[in-house]
Formats: C-alpha cells, sequence, structure tokens
C-alpha cells in the first residue's frame, strides 16, 4: 500500500440532528446506515431503556462522541461509527420507541418525540461532530478505521461507571482496599494467569460491604443493589472510612488464617480457583466470628467447608439465578448450620 493509500482524506461537519435524519429518510438516501460492514442496530435487544438513557444524554447536553461517515462513490455517507446512535435518533424521531429509565428527566417517563414539547426543537437542534472520509479513501482503509474504532468500543463495566458517577470518600476506600495484595491477585488460579481489569478488585469490596446486611432491600439484581448501597454511602465521614477499612483487613485476616492464605475455594474441584460465591459467604461469617473461636476450631472449619462443598443442596443454589436472594440466603443458612456443630 503506497503512503497515500495509508494517510486518510476526510473533513469534519457539525450536523444537527433535523439534518441527519433528513438525509437518513431521502430517497435515495443520503445518509446510508447499513453498509455491508456496519454492524446492526442492537440498542433494542432488551428494550429501550439504553436507547432512552442516550436521549436523555442528548437534553442534559453531554457532549456525544463522534460519528464517522465514509463518502461513497455518489458522493452519499455511508456510517462506519455511529449507527446505533443514528438509528436511535431516527427510530425516537419516528416516534417508534417510548422513553423508559430515566433518571433526570423523569416527568418525560412514558413519552414518544411528539409528545415532547418544547423539548422536541431542542433535540432537533442538537449538533453531533461528523467526520466525514472522502471517497478518494480505499475501501479497504475505510474498513481497517471501522475495525480499529470499534476497538476501542468497550461497553464500561458498571464498577467503572460507579466510579465515575459516585466519587468520595467511600469510592477512594474502595480503589484502597482493592490494592491489597490478595484482592488483585484473587480468581487467578494455579495458572496465576487471570488478569483484572474494569475494577473488578473494587467491586469485590463493594460486595463485602452490601452483603453485610439481611438483605431485606435485595432485589435479586447484584448490580442495581450495589448501585443502592454505594450511593447511600458516597460520602463517609474520616472516623467511619477508618472503621470500615479496618473492618474490612480483620475480616479478610481472619478468613487467610483459618484457610491457610488460600480461602474461597471450592475444595471439592480438581482446578483451585478462588470464587465470590465463597468469598461472599466467608466474609459475611467471618465478620462477626471472634478470632479466639476461629482459632480454636481452625480445622473443624475447614472440614465443615469442605463438606459444604460436596454439599448437593449447597450446589443446587450455584446453578440459575445463583445472584437470587434466595440462593444466597439458603447458602447462609446451609453454612450457619454446619458452624452451628462448631458452636456447641
Amino acid at each position: 500500500m503506497s503512503k497515500n493509500n495509508k494517510v486518510l482524506n476526510l473533513y469534519p461537519i457539525d450536523y444537527p440532528f433535523e439534518t441527519l435524519i433528513l438525509r437518513a429518510k431521502s430517497n435515495p438516501p443520503k445518509l446510508i446506515l447499513n453498509p455491508d460492514f456496519q454492524r446492526r442496530y442492537k440498542w433494542d435487544k432488551e428494550g429501550n431503556e439504553r436507547a432512552s438513557k442516550f436521549i436523555e444524554s442528548c437534553l442534559m447536553r453531554i457532549p456525544l462522541p463522534a460519528c464517522y461517515f465514509a463518502e461513497n462513490e455518489k458522493g452519499n455517507h455511508e456510517v462506519i461509527d455511529g449507527v446505533q446512535r443514528i438509528t436511535t435518533i431516527k427510530n425516537f424521531f419516528n416516534d417508534e420507541f417510548r422513553l423508559e429509565g430515566l433518571t433526570i428527566f423523569k416527568e418525560l417517563e412514558g413519552k414518544l418525540f411528539s409528545e415532547l414539547g418544547d423539548y422536541k426543537n431542542e433535540l432537533e437542534s442538537t449538533t453531533i461532530r461528523c467526520v466525514v472520509l472522502r471517497k478518494e479513501n480505499p475501501k479497504e482503509l475505510v474498513k481497517e478505521i471501522f475495525a480499529r474504532l470499534n476497538q476501542g468500543a468497550v461497553q464500561l463495566s458498571s464498577q467503572e461507571i460507579r466510579h465515575a458517577i459516585y466519587p468520595g470518600s467511600f469510592d477512594n476506600l474502595l480503589i484502597e482496599l482493592g490494592k491489597l495484595p490478595f484482592i488483585e491477585t484473587f480468581g487467578r488460579g494455579e495458572s496465576g494467569v487471570k488478569e483484572k481489569d474494569s475494577r473488578e478488585q473494587e467491586e469485590m469490596i463493594l460486595r463485602y460491604f452490601a452483603m453485610q446486611s439481611n438483605l431485606d432491600d435485595y432485589e435479586d439484581k447484584l448490580s442495581k443493589y450495589l448501585d443502592m448501597y454505594i450511593s447511600q454511602n458516597q460520602i463517609l465521614q474520616e472516623e467511619t472510612i477508618n472503621n470500615l477499612r479496618n473492618e474490612f483487613k480483620n475480616t479478610l485476616n481472619k478468613c487467610l488464617f483459618v484457610f491457610d492464605d488460600n480461602p474461597f475455594v471450592n475444595t471439592a474441584k480438581d482446578k483451585k480457583r478462588q470464587g465470590l460465591v465463597y468469598y461472599d459467604l466467608l466474609m459475611w461469617d467471618f465478620r462477626n466470628r471472634e478470632l479466639e473461636f476461629l482459632t480454636q476450631n481452625k480445622n473443624s472449619i475447614q472440614e465443615k467447608f469442605n463438606e459444604l462443598c460436596l454439599d448437593t443442596n449447597f450446589n443446587k443454589t450455584l446453578s440459575g439465578g445463583l445472584q437470587s436472594k434466595s440462593s444466597i440466603l439458603r447458602r447462609r443458612i446451609l453454612w450457619t448450620e454446619k458452624m452451628a456443630i462448631l458452636n456447641g
């Protein structure tokens, strides 16, 4: 490929939503949403909440990522990045879905575009930066650009979103505790190859604190429950943060002591890898256990845990609805019953 075929020939332009939709609806369309290398629209796979959130973001005037178009031989534009956003705008302007799951513009919940009143004009005039690759660019280069653009289009994890939305003293504590050596290496197994990303360590810490209750407010969706917990504890006083830090470290150290530095492992399996189910359960139980009791019964506790891993009723809670409230509480009951024998 020559040097000229490696450098993009492009120009930027800011299009109002109204203009984009007119170009997409023209006959023949001047804006083509489904070129052969583009992904199909998928924001409606599980209802319209994601699409509604995008519309709400537009109303909030949150800066939008640029769209990328490729100019074809007829001078029309093929969308190589931005089809989900533009299709969402087009569908909403056509009254094809009602807004749902809004958190800021709650007064617009359930409304069609035609029912938005003054907000209609605001959406129609909202602009989005579009980068147009001129038709002189080789087709192979256009496809390469699409591939590279979408390599970076990795969906944020739930914890990454929480980190962005709920900054504060509690989030700082999650970051700090997530750097503990044991937490950083959690789940790698004997091979040691599993690397953590997407703030998974911090979500582990959040799980511990959120799971200490009797789960009265738990509605079978762990992510939603964690969202609620961090939102309620976003800003905490220094004394509270210190107490939480000490509590977590002490509880983790108890688990490390009893299980010889390798807790939270299903001992019934050949592959010895830590699991969050066992982490949730043991950290919940050991939090209020006295170190003296754990020391005196260390070997017996290990035996009881081995029994639990082989328990048919326990293993039933690990398949289908793993994080349902009933499964979590059932695991707690089964473990508490085994520990009760040691309590005398």
